[in-house]
């Protein structure tokens, strides 16, 4: 409780403030500095080693993450209201996912939202808000899925689940071509496996995906996870644990739906924006991912954010980060008002 008091008291100080305190202690890579009200605001986060924990101690750790993120909100609320419907679906209509109604809409497109947490953490709950607020900005529904997670429930369940959540949404009465898919992190990771997975199939494909730092190869050995390793939030060892936690069979790396960097552009992949952070883990290899897509001929765009973090778009308390939200969300709104894949 009293971090938390800290921390809303935090976000009251002024950023020119923060920046003149830290004049002389700016964090610099790659010729990019740090944006200092995030460097205060990880400061003052809590830190514990995920790498670490037993399988058996995951679920405590899932419930502990929750009761965090409800008592302490790092999301800019909407200014309208966003009507929130829950579904149940599969075969034992166990899985849960969330409809988000804003305001008011202008296209007829929907997405299908795919939380991040490595496969392990986070939930449609600890989302709850950041999914809201871009129903609001895009003025377009929204189904945030609250797929099984690892080491429970390891490759390809996450994926399988996916996909029958598309196939819910058609029986909806909702056109695949008129379907998006947006996660973050691992959540980005499932988006593209379900467009790779179609394509493998020779099936017709989403409209877009909207790809938010996505993790992409499980060999984490680029440039980026050495010089982000640690101090940013998502670490280096942390990375390797969530891809271990995940992995059903070594024979998965084998597979472009696991490995994402294997995808060979035999048929084009839907319009596609990947949204990086300078100070992220996870930036090389989504960087050589959207190259990969772009040499297919697949549409892609990357946008780049040189002082960020990974994570950052769910904490739109901070300024560069509602900044950035807003700017990537424009995006994306253009993006879903083409038709055709």
């Amino acid at each position: 409780m009293l971090r938390n008091f800290f921390i809303n008291l935090f976000f009251l100080i002024p950023v020119w403030l923060i920046n003149l305190l830290l004049v002389f202690h700016k964090d610099v890579k790659r010729k990019f500095i740090f944006d200092n009200q995030s460097k205060i605001f990880l400061s003052l986060m809590p830190k514990f080693d995920i790498h670490e924990i037993s399988d058996a101690d995951i679920p405590e750790i899932r419930t502990l993450i929750d009761e965090k993120r409800s008592k302490l909100s790092l999301s800019k609320k909407t200014k309208k209201k966003v009507d929130r419907i829950n579904h149940f679906i599969g075969k034992d209509k166990d899985i849960k996912i969330r409809e988000y109604i804003p305001y008011k809409t202008d296209n007829e497109k929907v997405i299908l939202f795919f939380h991040g947490g490595g496969y392990v953490l986070n939930s449609i709950e600890t989302h709850d808000s950041t999914v809201a607020y871009f129903s609001e900005k895009l003025r377009t529904k929204i189904y945030s899925l609250d797929y099984s997670l690892s080491p429970e429930n390891k490759f390809p369940s996450a994926l399988n689940e996916a996909i029958f959540a598309i196939d819910w949404l058609i029986e909806s009465g909702h056109k695949i071509s008129n379907i998006s898919l947006c996660g973050d992190s691992a959540g980005a990771h499932l988006a593209a496996s379900v467009t790779h997975y179609l394509a493998n199939e020779n099936k017709e494909n989403v409209h877009s995906q909207f790809l938010i730092y996505p993790m992409c190869d499980p060999g984490c050995n680029y440039e980026s996870h050495e010089l982000f390793k640690e101090g940013y939030l998502l670490t280096k060892k942390a990375m390797s644990w969530f891809w271990e936690k995940f992995e059903s069979s070594i024979d998965n790396r084998t597979l472009n739906t696991f490995n994402l960097m294997l995808y060979e552009g035999d048929v084009i992949i839907p319009k596609t924006i990947i949204v990086t952070a300078g100070f992220d883990p996870l930036s090389d290899e989504a960087e050589n991912y959207a190259f990969l897509l772009h040499e297919s001929g697949t549409y892609v765009k990357q946008l780049h954010y040189p002082s960020l973090f990974h994570g950052f778009a769910s904490m739109t308390r901070l300024r560069a980060a509602k900044k950035a939200v807003n700017d990537f969300l424009s995006e994306y709104k253009k993006i879903l008002q083409i038709n055709g894949i």
